[in-house]
């Protein structure tokens, strides 16, 4: 998966004592995404695999570590209204983990496929397509308070995904970009809701430092 991988540690630095030669691991690209069999990876972006988990699984690692920083970044509280704009493969990951963390889950996407895949796996509590009635339909799941987080997991070039976010959250909410969108954007609802606007670094700290193995 380039920079989502998983694998056999063939060889470790000389400081690095808690892997091994052998030892079964996911690791993340060391920035740039890897398409190849051999990879040279530093240690923090590294971590074991369980026994019980397999290589197809844990390929995913990185993938899953994208969606959950974004969750990391709107500071998720149990019980909170949390809309995930969004539903491919991190928005599906995103809507588990919420679920898991005791989150009330709402899924907008603008394929009904995404959408209906949401509903079976079962991680969002309410799910439908984008259109103009979807600020409406958070605003009423919500009594009209409003979400108190809306992380956006779409890839458009349109300001929609965001201008819609700002509409669903409530006073002092939070509007978490982690998909590339549009973001030519009006101040205003900003400033009259006194809403916080953070994005979300790829998998979160580390994922830049300059390390490398020795």
């Amino acid at each position: 998966l380039g920079y989502s991988s998983s694998g056999v540690v063939l060889e470790v630095g000389k400081t690095i004592t808690d892997i091994a030669v052998g030892d079964k691991v996911a690791c993340a690209g060391a920035g740039y995404a890897n398409h190849a069999e051999i990879i040279n990876v530093p240690r923090n972006l590294v971590c074991k695999i369980p026994e019980n988990v397999d290589f197809d699984e844990a390929a995913f690692t990185t993938v899953g570590a994208i969606a959950m920083h974004g969750i990391r970044r709107a500071q998720v509280q149990f019980g909170d209204n949390v809309v995930v704009i969004g539903l491919g493969l991190l928005g599906q990951i995103a809507t588990q983990i919420l679920k898991a963390a005791g989150a009330h889950v709402i899924g907008i996407d603008l394929m009904k496929e995404r959408v209906a895949l949401a509903k079976e796996l079962g991680g969002a509590d309410i799910c439908f397509t984008a259109g103009n009635d979807a600020v409406d339909n958070v605003l009423k799941y919500t009594d009209g308070i409003g979400a108190d987080s809306i992380i956006i997991y779409a890839a458009t070039t349109s300001n929609e995904p965001v201008k819609q976010a700002m509409q669903m959250a409530r006073k002092k909410g939070r509007v978490i970009v982690v998909g590339a969108v549009g973001m030519d954007l009006d101040r205003s609802p900003f400033y009259e809701k006194e809403l916080d606007f953070l994005i979300s670094c790829s998998y979160g700290p580390g994922r830049y430092e300059k390390r490398t193995l020795d």
